[in-house]
């Protein structure tokens, strides 16, 4: 294998990458030199994760054999493939870090710096964004040369050459390849028009800081470009912002880092009953921001911070006010509990029974709407604190869920009865691959006959019929092996809850570290 940290490319940035372990998995000896022919159109798994409000995206995850042969051909056949930073751009404001899957820390707050220097330049800042991107980017273009082929990128996605999955890393290096190329017209045609302007990006967002006289006539050079790539611009996404407008939207940084000056100052060491005044300023100053998003990404922000996960709660006591009040902060953004549960969990004063109501319900709620990846947030919380009759509860929301990695870890926990499993026998179409694969993994008797079971419902049903004599094709037996393989060895695609507890700890080292070396502390003093 090239990579030893398949799961940050499998899903780069995501938050599912704790609970999904690729790594593990056994592949082909030959993988590396995995010729197309071995493998077929395959369907991606779907799985939707929240934007705004009622608002959602939807990621779609693709078949791994396809995308760890896909991803070692690309490594064999580009240089510095695994190095997004490679792709040399002065306009780009964030750089990807494979091994934390997320992207590079301090780099943020850089570009925020730069932003309000511009701002005292320019007139205003026209922020513009690429309708759909990932789902428009020609395959065929993408493709840095000849020698090179899109095939192992349209298998990802049952052949389509128009449109790139989102949420994986090879989609993103060929996204910011062509976005580099975007780049490079939007310089030449500023230039050619003699403006001042200066400009970056963020994926399909697009930052200009210019004068208003010339804000027309950037617009229409960001039309001229995208449509000769065969892209548009999202007319319902264009703001025009100026220096206090600006400022006031990115007031997050400059919160909690306030909030944890406040904190520290009525911090007694020698005490064992401070106050967890936090969670009561944490409230407070999200009633000074302006929308659901920048309050969101505040209290996800603080829960990762060095700051919290350092902190000694045992030196706390908990009021009963700290109880509803967390319960509040959960419900508004529940993927702080991926990085708090555990602390508080670990705290010998907490009563975890005084959530218990609060993760019954919630964890209901979270099963009648759209939302996969709370769910698994409430499931993971809910696993934290050994509230197993919960989960019990839920089982047949759950069967009806359409979330794929939470029916699997309920057929790993033994919660389904018969009639259940009975029921998800019946979902034989190749996109529920993701939980097939752990139907089998957990039925005795799927196990058993271990052939069928693979072909009726892990086979990509592009490879699925037999030659004339009776054999496989070639790559439908690429398919069977690789599944036999882990299935034989029982692997599960999914980690213990313990292993992802473990995941999200050592992600947040990782990024405490990253940070320490290219935060600039002096700039928010």
């Amino acid at each position: 294998m090239i990579n030893q940290n398949l799961n940050n490319v499998y899903n780069f940035k995501n938050s599912i990458r704790f609970f999904i372990n690729i790594d593990q998995m056994k592949y082909p000896d030959d993988i590396s030199e995995f010729n197309i022919g071995k493998l077929s159109w395959s369907k991606p798994f779907k799985f939707r994760i929240k934007k705004e409000h009622d608002k959602y995206r939807t990621l779609k995850i693709p078949n791994i054999l396809n995308f760890v042969a896909s991803y070692n051909y690309y490594c064999y056949k580009i240089n510095d493939f695994e190095d997004i930073k490679s792709i040399s751009d002065p306009h780009k404001r964030l750089s990807a870090n494979i091994q934390t899957g997320d992207f590079i820390s301090g780099e943020y707050d850089k570009q925020l710096e730069g932003d309000f220097s511009n701002l005292c330049i320019y007139d205003n800042l026209i922020k513009l964004d690429i309708k759909e991107y990932y789902g428009r980017i020609y395959t065929h273009y993408v493709i840095p040369n000849n020698e090179t082929t899109d095939s192992y990128l349209s298998n990802l996605n049952s052949g389509a050459t128009n449109g790139l999955l989102m949420g994986n890393y090879i989609s993103l290096y060929f996204a910011e390849k062509e976005l580099s190329i975007i780049s490079d017209s939007l310089e030449t045609l500023i230039r050619e028009n003699d403006i001042n302007c200066n400009f970056s990006y963020f994926s399909d967002d697009f930052y200009f800081f210019c004068n208003k006289a010339d804000n027309n006539t950037i617009i229409k050079i960001f039309d001229q470009v995208l449509e000769k790539h065969n892209l548009e611009r999202n007319e319902h996404k264009k703001e025009f912002l100026s220096y206090e407008s600006f400022n006031k939207i990115n007031l997050v940084a400059r919160y909690w880092k306030k909030l944890i000056a406040t904190c520290n100052q009525k911090y007694d060491d020698k005490s064992e009953s401070n106050k967890l005044i936090f969670i009561n300023l944490l409230i407070y100053n999200i009633d000074k921001l302006s929308n659901e998003k920048l309050k969101t990404s505040f209290l996800i922000n603080f829960f990762k911070t060095k700051y919290f996960r350092n902190l000694n709660l045992n030196k706390f006591i908990l009021k009963s006010y700290d109880y509803h009040q967390l319960c509040f902060l959960m419900n508004f953004a529940p993927e702080i509990m991926l990085f708090s549960i555990d602390k508080f969990e670990a705290m010998t004063s907490f009563n975890k029974d005084k959530l218990k109501e609060f993760f019954r319900i919630r964890f209901f709620e979270s099963l009648k709407k759209q939302f996969n990846e709370e769910q698994l947030y409430y499931y993971y919380s809910i696993k934290i604190f050994k509230f197993e009759d919960i989960l019990i509860s839920q089982k047949e929301k759950v069967l009806k869920s359409d979330n794929q990695l939470l029916i699997s870890y309920y057929l790993k926990d033994n919660i389904f009865d018969e009639k259940d499993i009975n029921e998800l026998r019946f979902e034989t179409s190749e996109e529920y691959w993701f939980q097939n694969y752990h139907l089998i993994l957990y039925c005795e008797d799927l196990l058993s006959d271990i052939n069928n079971s693979i072909i009726k419902y892990l086979v990509p049903e592009k490879c699925k019929p037999k030659t004339l004599d009776g054999t496989f094709k070639n790559n439908t037996q690429s398919y069977i092996d690789f599944y036999k393989s882990n299935l034989e060895s029982k692997i599960p695609i999914i980690n213990d809850i313990p292993i992802v507890k473990d995941k999200i700890s050592s992600y947040l080292e990782l990024k405490h570290d990253e940070y320490d070396k290219n935060y600039d502390p002096s700039y928010y003093d």
